[in-house]
């Protein structure tokens, strides 16, 4: 007989929220201000290359001021990146300017369903976790949607050391909730970053397809938005008692 599951654990973007318009409608905004004209689908179509190529937001053994100043400077990397073939006198500055904007709710959309979801699911006593390839400001942007509160665990790459899709990243999240993969679910919405780890150790797994991209993908439940969680996890196990 399958476990009870205890704990439903979340990817952040892309699952739970969102950039709100698009990466690079934010940019171009930002530049604007700047006296720069940059297409917005050139900054977003940089922005997915860059990003794609970019080492891990990971940084072992470092924490404190260090760490933040370690993730700053990574994200410095990738926008100064974005920008690389765009004269910028004062990119400093729209650095700045982005990194902070991207703390808080100004830069992000919450999905629909996701405060009743989380909401939902917190009454019914489960374990609530995020495990996401995010940066410390992460704690800032849930408080400022209003959704930090239901979260119990917190586990990100740049902190921990180790990004997704290794397992490692999803062990250190069970052992801070003492709870076991077969006590476990996981949603994120990208087969390879939010799938694989989670499920070699063991954890439940959906995969949140909310545009029928991955229509092709049979061997993992998918979940066209979060209110499907509760059905499934009706299907799949008992709340926990």
């Amino acid at each position: 007989m399958p476990a009870k599951i205890k704990g439903v654990f979340f990817d952040a973007g892309d699952t739970l929220f969102e950039v709100k318009g698009s990466v690079g409608a934010q940019y171009s905004r930002f530049a604007k201000k700047y006296g720069i004209e940059v297409d917005p689908a050139l900054l977003n179509q940089r922005f997915k290359e860059v990003f794609k190529q970019s080492p891990p937001l990971t940084f072992p053994g470092v924490s404190g001021p260090e760490l933040k100043r370690r993730e700053k400077e990574w994200w410095y990397k990738i926008v100064r990146e974005v920008f690389d073939e765009i004269r910028f006198p004062e990119f400093d500055a729209l650095f700045e300017e982005l990194f902070v904007f991207f703390k808080g709710p100004e830069g992000w959309s919450l999905f629909p369903e996701t405060k009743e979801i989380l909401d939902r699911l917190h009454r019914e006593g489960y374990h609530l976790g995020i495990i996401s390839n995010f940066d410390s400001r992460i704690g800032e942007v849930c408080r400022s949607l209003g959704i930090g509160h239901y979260f119990r665990t917190v586990t990100i790459s740049s902190l921990e050391g180790v990004a997704k899709p290794a397992p490692e990243i999803f062990r250190k999240a069970l052992k801070k909730a003492a709870l076991s993969p077969e006590e476990s679910v996981y949603v994120g919405d990208s087969p390879h970053h939010d799938i694989e780890g989670a499920r070699e150790i063991g954890m439940r797994v959906f995969l949140l397809d909310r545009s029928g991209r991955y229509t092709k993908e049979r061997s993992v439940p998918r979940l066209s938005s979060l209110s499907d969680l509760l059905d499934a996890l009706e299907k799949n196990a008992s709340p926990p008692g």
